[in-house]
């Protein structure tokens, strides 16, 4: 992980002060606050919303299932499962965001939080389904993601996602879209570098372990307004069934 991203996480702020805490949305929207998401900007808190819901149904795990997050940052995403009924676990190397993270989820949905690197993640306790979201575009490395991938796998008992993946085929295409529409953006992104991912990488990763994979558009709508840039990754034990 980029030493000059790490320095940007670590130094987000706690911005709960004021919020109503009863108010599901609100909560949400200051989570991806916190985590650096523009969402006064686009996409819209309903895209964001509308995206949580696909991504659980993707997962089908059973009421009360648990799901795991690396790279969970505040916790936005795990304070919605946990809010479902799921129960949440996540890993972050900023406690700052672990911290705002214990904050928000109800401690009876909460099984772990831990605060390391990736390729660090604890796999002694099991989650049905390990994932992770825009995380590895700030890997340094295929190295380093491979790393991280075995440990998802280790920690899941049934499948591993990675959300918001770079597409390697469209790297060029991406970079020349976010000058246009970042003023600055080679200035402002000096030594911020991200990592684009081909998708034989995961392919290969997934002949290795006997998965099943299959990739999915990006349904978060007006993200960078070019969806195609970004996919993401489905990997599953064959024959595994949802935990009941």
């Amino acid at each position: 992980m980029s030493n000059n991203w790490q320095k940007i996480w670590e130094s987000c702020k706690d911005t709960l002060y004021g919020i109503d805490m009863t108010n599901y949305r609100e909560v949400f929207v200051a989570l991806k606050r916190i985590n650096g998401f523009d969402v006064n900007g686009f996409p819209s808190v309903d895209s964001l919303l509308q995206q949580y819901e696909n991504t659980k149904k993707s997962f089908n795990l059973a009421q009360g299932g648990k799901i795991f997050e690396v790279g969970c940052g505040a916790g936005a995403n795990l304070y919605l499962f946990a809010r479902d009924g799921y129960k949440v676990g996540g890993l972050d190397y900023s406690a700052t965001l672990i911290d705002i993270a214990r904050k928000v989820i109800p401690a009876e949905n909460l099984s772990e939080l831990v605060c390391a690197g990736a390729d660090e993640l604890p796999t002694d306790k099991k989650f049905d389904a390990v994932f992770s979201s825009g995380v590895f575009a700030y890997f340094d490395n295929y190295s380093y993601a491979e790393r991280v991938l075995e440990k998802m796998l280790l920690k899941s008992r049934r499948s591993i996602a990675v959300l918001a993946v770079y597409d390697k085929d469209f790297e060029e295409a991406h970079m020349n879209h976010r000058r246009r529409i970042i003023k600055n953006y080679d200035e402002r992104y000096k030594d911020l570098p991200k990592l684009f991912y081909p998708r034989k990488f995961f392919e290969d990763f997934a002949a290795r372990h006997d998965l099943s994979i299959r990739f999915a558009k990006n349904e978060l709508e007006g993200y960078y307004g070019n969806p195609e840039f970004i996919y993401h990754c489905f990997m599953e034990r064959k024959g595994s069934l949802c935990r009941q």
